[in-house]
């Protein structure tokens, strides 16, 4: 009876469990671009001429001078020098990473001195008030202005690192904006690195000392990897420059334009020399003063490193003979000294030396540029 009731009955329903959220997915007709996974390395960087031009006028204006601290990391600030006087501009690059191309949108200027993404930054604050309005808030990178073919700065790998670790994607690039060599010959100077594999292993280590440097292989000519870089406008841009062009007008020959043209001077082969020749050779003989200015300092860090030590030695060794002495007269022993060296001194980064012998470097390689169409001239 029973079961026959039981069978009369309707079946009971198991409850299906709530089915899981499905994780977000790229659209379709990104999928092939966007590289959600960082999987692919960036292998060219696409530069807005707008961000370009906002780079270059950064470039040009007028800076204060930097808080001491950023110049140097030493006992001592560096001796002024004309290229130590040059404040160099730096900011945050915003884009995004399509198929291993970093296109840059846009970019905002950074106060003299900053060199992180903290909570109190100025560069958080302002992203936090960008995402707001939503615009491109993704910061992918540092610009850095310098002049006649200087190198990147201890202050701008520390803001370059700042960015990989905030970006969480380690490929923040860097972009170089040369504005000495826009100002005084003309020539457009726009280069893009990225950080190696070396570099970047002692960045995330936060280790610059000797020992990292020579584990990691880096130097001034690996501690950066070129990219190419292009200058693009959007179509709205490109429109509005082509109404900006005015038609050619045909000249006609007057007394004062004749139809003939004058005959050539021979004025400038009279000193064939580039007129920006000294300027190179005196930024290249700042950057040796630089440069053997932080030589020295590492020196005397390095002597102070070492009488630490000794001394901590000393002490080490002091310990166990007293503690010796003491076991013989039955007394108790001192605590024991650990034999590490424990010392709040520890060996001091190279990253400053580093950044200024690619600094030499790339002045005596400009100089050498520049005396190079000197030579050109005298055999014209």
């Amino acid at each position: 009876m029973a079961a026959a009731i039981a069978a009369s009955l309707p079946a009971q329903v198991a409850p299906t469990p709530a089915p899981a959220p499905a994780p977000a997915k790229v659209p379709a007709r990104m999928e092939g671009f966007l590289d959600v996974e960082a999987a692919r390395e960036v292998e060219s960087v696409k530069l807005n001429s707008l961000a370009f031009l906002k780079i270059s006028k950064h470039s040009t204006d007028t800076l204060p001078q930097p808080p001491a601290h950023s110049f140097q990391q030493d006992r001592q600030a560096p001796p002024h020098t004309n290229l130590s006087s040059h404040p160099d501009a730096m900011g945050i690059l915003l884009g995004l990473d399509l198929d291993g191309v970093m296109e840059v949108e846009d970019c905002f200027a950074l106060p003299g001195g900053e060199t992180s993404l903290g909570a109190a930054s100025y560069s958080t604050r302002l992203l936090n008030h960008l995402r707001e309005v939503q615009t491109p808030d993704s910061p992918v990178g540092v610009y850095l202005s310098t002049h006649n073919g200087g190198f990147i700065t201890r202050g701008a790998v520390d803001l370059l690192v700042a960015v990989e670790k905030a970006a969480g994607r380690g490929k923040a690039i860097l972009v170089i904006h040369d504005a000495s060599k826009a100002a005084t010959s003309g020539d457009l100077s726009v280069k893009a690195y990225k950080l190696s594999e070396g570099a970047r292993a002692a960045a995330k280590d936060g280790k610059w000392d000797a020992s990292a440097l020579q584990e990691n292989k880096i130097t001034a000519s690996t501690m950066l990897t070129f990219l190419p870089v292009t200058i693009t406008s959007s179509s709205l841009v490109s429109a509005f420059l082509a109404t900006l062009t005015t038609p050619a007008t045909e000249t006609r020959p007057t007394l004062a334009a004749p139809a003939v043209p004058l005959p050539p001077t021979f004025a400038p082969l009279v000193n064939p020399l580039p007129t920006t020749l000294p300027g190179n050779l005196s930024n290249t003989l700042d950057g040796l003063q630089l440069y053997s200015h932080e030589a020295n300092n590492l020196a005397f860090m390095n002597r102070q490193l070492q009488r630490e030590k000794a001394k901590h030695e000393s002490m080490v060794k002091d310990r166990e003979e007293e503690n010796a002495r003491r076991r013989k007269a039955g007394q108790a022993e001192l605590p024991i000294i650990s034999s590490e060296f424990r010392s709040a001194t520890k060996e001091h980064s190279r990253l400053e030396m580093l950044c200024l012998q690619g600094q030499v470097d790339g002045l005596a390689k400009s100089m050498g540029a520049e005396a190079g169409k000197g030579l050109v001239r005298c055999y014209l």
